[in-house]
């Protein structure tokens, strides 16, 4: 009796280490890691243009560089696009460490669901990569570009979009979100835009603002600071700046920092007619005062108070 127990507990410990270990595996050298993707659609033609960032490695010493190389393929759909590309990079594509899909503004404009369709349904793409609308620029104009601070334009969008919360310019924009959000009925969706622009001589790629949906359909843009009061009538603000240039013509600027901020939703009915007030009560502290006034005292606080709410339709409490 006592062997079979033994035989039991013997078998038990032993089935981990046997039946452990990955049935699908593949070696690294064999794969083309996917850092972002960008889709275009030829307007003349009708194709997807597919334009992949794929991470590459240099020696240096008894270190390595990581930077990237664009490939490029076109199809009928975006799945043939991306497939075609094996073609160029000779490698099968490794999507699961993939940051971001931008997609251009023309293709939004014509409706988005044709390009994010794969994204979401394919089991290689992980479903909380960034969604990006590229504005006045392709999508692959906007790979590009690198950035001095780093090398893979898609790691350094990845590490914009992870600061959302601090700028609040920019919605948390993701492909899940995105779908989910269109099957929702009379619900419409925000997504991030990003666009190149000089810096210091240099042409990079800026997060700022928000593309507004229809169902599927680009209709318009937010601007950065549209956007943050949209997110506080949405209840996701979670900081943010507000600068106020000229107090009471003073000339002193002043900027406020958003700690918290709370909104209340009122629906009024008419007849047939439907309407909404609007109460946000943001809660912010003076982080800066270019100028001599003192806004510290009482009488200059009602009016550091006064001028934020003419400049926006916010209820201070400082």
């Amino acid at each position: 009796m006592k062997i079979k127990i033994m035989s039991i507990i013997f078998i038990i410990f032993l089935c981990p280490i046997i039946l452990c270990g990955c049935w699908n595996y593949r070696e690294i050298d064999t794969l083309a890691i996917v850092a972002g993707v960008a889709i275009d659609k030829d307007v003349l033609s009708n194709k997807y243009i597919i334009t992949t960032e794929i991470i590459t490695t240099q020696a240096q010493g008894v270190s390595s560089i990581i930077s990237s190389q664009l490939f490029s393929s076109e199809g009928d759909t975006v799945f043939s696009a991306v497939r075609y590309i094996i073609e160029k990079t000779g490698l099968r594509l490794f999507w699961s460490d993939a940051k971001v899909v931008i997609i251009s503004e023309s293709l939004a404009r014509e409706g988005i669901i044709s390009a994010v369709d794969w994204t979401n349904r394919s089991n290689f793409v992980r479903p909380d990569i960034w969604l990006l609308i590229s504005k006045g620029n392709s999508a692959a104009e906007i790979l590009k570009n690198k950035v001095k601070l780093n090398e893979v334009t898609s790691f350094h969008l990845d590490e914009t979009m992870n600061s959302w919360k601090l700028l609040s310019k920019f919605n948390n924009s993701m492909i899940w979100s995105f779908v989910d959000g269109l099957s929702s009925t009379g619900k419409s969706e925000a997504v991030a835009t990003v666009k190149n622009k000089l810096n210091n001589g240099t042409i990079s790629p800026l997060v700022e603002g928000s593309a507004i949906f229809n169902s599927d359909k680009l209709v318009g843009y937010l601007n950065g600071n549209e956007t943050l009061y949209m997110l506080m009538i949405k209840n996701k603000i979670k900081q943010g700046l507000i600068s106020l240039i000229n107090v009471s013509g003073s000339g002193n600027n002043v900027t406020l920092e958003i700690n918290d901020s709370r909104t209340k939703l009122t629906p009024l009915f008419n007849d047939k007619s439907v309407s909404m007030i609007v109460d946000v009560y943001p809660i912010v502290s003076i982080h800066e005062i270019q100028g001599t006034k003192d806004f510290m005292k009482d009488e200059n606080l009602k009016i550091l108070q006064s001028e934020t709410e003419k400049k926006s339709p916010l209820r201070c409490r400082l």
